[in-house]
């Protein structure tokens, strides 16, 4: 009964019978000189269907009327009636709807079938041949995306931005290229140039990130320079039209799987795949990027040579890296010792492929996925847990030669290090934590020479809990020294995580860039993303203002004299071991 009440909804000829009467006496008033048997029927979905004839000069034509059981809040269809037959350049594919004066795009509810049936006789009309039998194609009142037009398309060749540019050399005949061939689902597979070789010179230069090479088959090819127009390049699907084009300039090996890219007269480009032991050539349709302006805003050259450091790569910490990845930062290092478990896929940027692995490895592959020139220090360690001092020292030395850092662990202890670390060796720190229980998060800043002391602002920020009657929340950061305990984690969504890594991730680049003046005016944020705490709801921010002196960099003691001389004994030792060294070498 259920589910027939929910089908009656669907039937708007059953629940707007005023509508369908008005429908029925417009397509009954049309001219019978070329609108003929007209036959009302349902489908075997109860979809209400007219079928007809169009009659013109140029032919006679079958058609349907599909009133979808969204109408009238959107249009019904025409279609040959067959289901097969291509009727006109303006056709969603062979059998397909017309594409009519009247779409999705400008559709209005007081738009009846019968004028969608004159919008299609317009059509038909509109393309009768000429005197000279050619076909003639309406006006097209606007374009299909080309997007689209590749649903059916399941080999694609995509010229990213880098590749176009290369590709426009006027010498790239003959140059030897390898290019990988990416699976999706068994069905779509894309093709993409990873590298070409300068000319004799065997330099390769790399066109798309090399971990590309870990998910999928690499395959040797050349570029090859035609005299083919760009509708001629569709034609080479055999070995034998391939080899009468080429001649001697490729020597066409049948027991193995290579490439050809072949550039015709208009610079466009046509791949061709021989797999091995095939009898003919598998070709692809290309797919051209567009030369993209930068869509994030920021100078590439204000963080392309900044490094960021960030601990803890759980979910606030590896949503925070890709972010700053995807804005244009390439140097990173990573460091965190736990290990990525299936409970975690509910809000960290790893996915079930990566269950099992470490943290850092991890969110470095996907790094590289996303920027191909990206560099990455991978520390599986802990800071504070019980390693050797020499891994502890490794740690802190590539946390200091970083321009910011970011503790992403919500850990005071780790906190207590890192922002030592950080007025040590005059870097600038940000950090942030997510609220258990979803209601917001935190995110604060201590940059050199602008802000206060990362203590000073911490401890304003904990004074500020204190303020508050009610307990404050406890931050979800957990299991950053990699243990696994048995207690239940804090519970916040992804959507939560989100938002917090967003922020800080939005400090982070305006430290980076070296704004001024910054779009932030404070030093410390608590973000409210629903009702609780000291929360009225959702988009409650509470700016933390941190009255102290801010801090400087520091500067190396004055007292540069007291072991001057036991300190010019050891410069003095190591050159004696420098020189024997040689000596005995």
């Amino acid at each position: 009964m259920r589910g027939q009440l929910s089908l009656h909804k669907l039937m708007w000829w059953l629940t707007n019978q005023s509508r369908l009467r008005a429908e029925r006496e417009a397509i009954e008033v049309l001219s019978a000189e070329w609108f003929q048997n007209p036959n009302w029927s349902v489908d075997n979905q109860l979809i209400l269907t007219l079928s007809f004839e169009i009659v013109i000069t140029r032919g006679h034509y079958f058609l349907r009327l599909i009133y979808h059981h969204t109408f009238p809040s959107s249009p019904p269809s025409i279609a040959p009636a067959d289901g097969k037959t291509r009727l006109s350049g303006h056709q969603y594919s062979d059998g397909g709807d017309l594409c009519l004066e009247i779409r999705n795009d400008n559709w209005t509810p007081d738009v009846t079938g019968a004028m969608m049936i004159e919008s299609a006789k317009r059509l038909l009309d509109a393309e009768t041949p000429g005197d000279d039998g050619a076909l003639v194609h309406a006006p097209s009142a606007h374009d299909f995306p080309e997007n689209l037009s590749l649903r059916s398309d399941q080999l694609r060749f995509y010229v990213s931005p880098s590749t176009r540019r290369v590709m426009t050399d006027k010498n790239v005949d003959g140059l030897p290229i390898e290019v990988g061939i990416e699976s999706y689902n068994g069905k779509t597979h894309i093709a993409h140039i990873l590298t070409i070789s300068a000319g004799g010179s065997g330099n390769k230069q790399h066109l798309a990130p090399e971990v590309i090479r870990e998910t999928c088959p690499v395959y040797d090819g050349f570029v090859f320079e035609t005299e083919v127009s760009t509708q001629s390049l569709t034609q080479f699907k055999t070995l034998r039209a391939l080899s009468d084009l080429l001649g001697d300039r490729f020597e066409l090996k049948l027991d193995s799987t290579w490439v050809v890219v072949l550039r015709g007269l208009e610079g466009d480009l046509k791949l061709l795949c021989h797999f091995k032991d095939g009898e003919d050539l598998v070709s692809f349709t290309t797919v051209v990027a567009p030369f993209d302006g930068n869509r994030s805003g920021i100078v590439p050259a204000d963080i392309n040579d900044k490094k960021v450091g960030i601990v803890g790569l759980g979910s606030l910490g590896s949503k925070i890296a890709v972010s700053l990845v995807r804005s244009g930062v390439r140097k990173f290092e990573l460091v965190d010792g736990d290990i990525l478990h299936t409970g975690n896929l509910e809000r960290h940027d790893g996915d079930w492929r990566d269950v099992g692995r470490h943290k850092v490895d991890l969110t470095a592959h996907r790094l590289r996925l996303i920027r191909s020139d990206v560099e990455t220090g991978v520390w599986k360690s802990a800071i504070g847990a019980q390693i050797s001092s020499q891994e502890a020292s490794n740690v802190s030395f590539v946390l200091a030669s970083c321009d910011l850092i970011v503790d992403a662990t919500a850990n005071p202890e780790v906190f207590n290090y890192v922002a030592g670390l950080a007025l040590h060796h005059n870097r600038s720190l940000i950090w942030g934590a997510v609220y258990a229980g979803g209601i917001g998060g935190e995110v604060a800043r201590a940059r050199i020479n602008k802000d206060p002391s990362p203590y000073d602002i911490r401890t304003v920020i904990n004074q500020y809990y204190e303020t508050s009657d009610e307990t404050p929340p406890i931050a979800t950061g957990r299991g950053y020294d990699g243990s696994v305990g048995e207690a239940l984690p804090l519970q916040a969504t992804d959507a939560d995580v989100s938002v917090v890594a967003a922020q800080i991730s939005a400090l982070a680049l305006d430290a980076l860039t070296d704004v001024e003046p910054s779009n932030f005016d404070e030093h410390a944020y608590l973000i409210g993303l629903k009702s609780g705490w000291l929360f009225s709801g959702p988009f409650d921010v509470r700016p933390i203002v941190v009255d102290a002196p801010v801090r400087n960099a520091a500067l190396l003691s004055s007292e540069t004299d007291i072991e001057s001389e036991f300190i010019q004994s050891l410069f003095q030792s190591a050159n004696s071991e420098t020189s024997d060294t040689d000596t005995n070498n």
